[in-house]
């Protein structure tokens, strides 16, 4: 028996572990809430392997939340000697990291300790990313059951796109550009999810804002591109949702079946959505078949974890 303890952003971490329990053989995984450090930390250790994962708490942080985590980390290790040690980077963490290694922050030597864990990044521009401050990782979305409809919905009548922009984060989710190609679109509905208002005051009257919803397919259903432009970035769970309901999705990484456009500026979203239109009023632009074939084999959970697991079945 395999027993896999994850620590870390609670969001992510909760999920990698319930995917680990649901579909591996021979596995006990659990998500460690922050409150429960110090029951881990005094647990007696039943037989069997162990593996510690750390999910988005980066090792080396700066911050006092983040030495306080590696410190715990080290008597979490010395406390099970001989567990699998992995390190599991979701896009925030890794910015993180690189921005202090660019400012001369960066707590190296804590880095470089961590160099012969395992080192698991949600997509391969994070990996190639980690390079820069020596760590190589391999490449495993995070597992979850991303939901895919039975049938595919048509693509709508009207062309629409659908964008997601956070409540918090405008500038960093791209909305500039959206903004920007929507004035110079007027005549194309922008469908907004994430965000219940214009920060701006200037957004023009094509743009709905819709805020946080429950409804997802009802919008992929009604969209006819996905549009993701944030400035740095995992896996987009849209980018992976779109596909999966078969439709046209724009973004700023390399993606099979994706329109990706770099650097992600108005006028470069302005000529993909025109060149997508054009196709769609000549009667030439069907649903994402493709994409869709791609995401549902790709992203299904049992097919992640199971990379996931040969990678930790490996390090033990």
């Amino acid at each position: 028996m395999i027993r896999i303890y994850v620590l870390g952003q609670p969001y992510w971490a909760s999920r990698i572990a319930q995917a680990l329990d649901t579909c591996a053989p021979d596995v006990q995984a659990a998500f460690v809430p922050a409150r429960s450090y110090p029951r881990l930390l005094a647990r007696r250790r039943a037989a069997g392997r162990v593996v510690l994962v750390r999910a988005g708490f980066r090792v080396g942080a700066t911050t006092p939340r983040g030495r306080l985590f590696d410190a715990y980390w080290s008597l979490l290790l010395r406390a099970t000697p001989g567990a699998v040690r992995c390190h599991y980077w979701l896009g925030t963490d890794v910015l993180n990291t690189l921005e202090e290694a660019e400012a001369g922050t960066l707590r190296r030597a804590a880095v470089s300790s961590s160099r012969d864990d395992l080192h698991v990044a949600d997509a391969p521009w994070l990996a190639a990313e980690l390079e820069s401050v020596g760590l190589h990782a391999a490449t495993v979305p995070v597992p979850q059951p991303y939901p895919a409809p039975v049938a595919v919905p048509p693509l709508p009548g009207e062309f629409r796109v659908l964008t997601y922009l956070s409540a918090d984060r405008f500038d960093f989710y791209g909305g500039e550009a959206v903004l920007g190609a929507a004035r110079r679109l007027p005549d194309v509905g922008f469908d907004v999810v994430g965000r219940a208002s214009d920060p701006t005051g200037s957004a023009p009257a094509n743009v709905q804002w819709h805020g946080w919803v429950s409804d997802m397919p009802r919008f992929y259903a009604g969209a006819t591109v996905v549009v993701r432009l944030p400035r740095h970035d995992g896996f987009g769970a849209t980018v992976i949702e779109g596909l999966l309901n078969a439709r046209h999705v724009i973004y700023n990484h390399d993606v099979p079946f994706v329109h990706r456009i770099e650097p992600s500026t108005t006028e470069m979203l302005v000529e993909a959505l025109n060149g997508l239109r054009a196709a769609a009023a000549a009667g030439r632009l069907e649903p994402n078949l493709a994409g869709r074939a791609y995401a549902l084999e790709e992203f299904a959970q049992d097919r992640l974890v199971g990379r996931l697991m040969a990678l930790l079945r490996s390090a033990t």
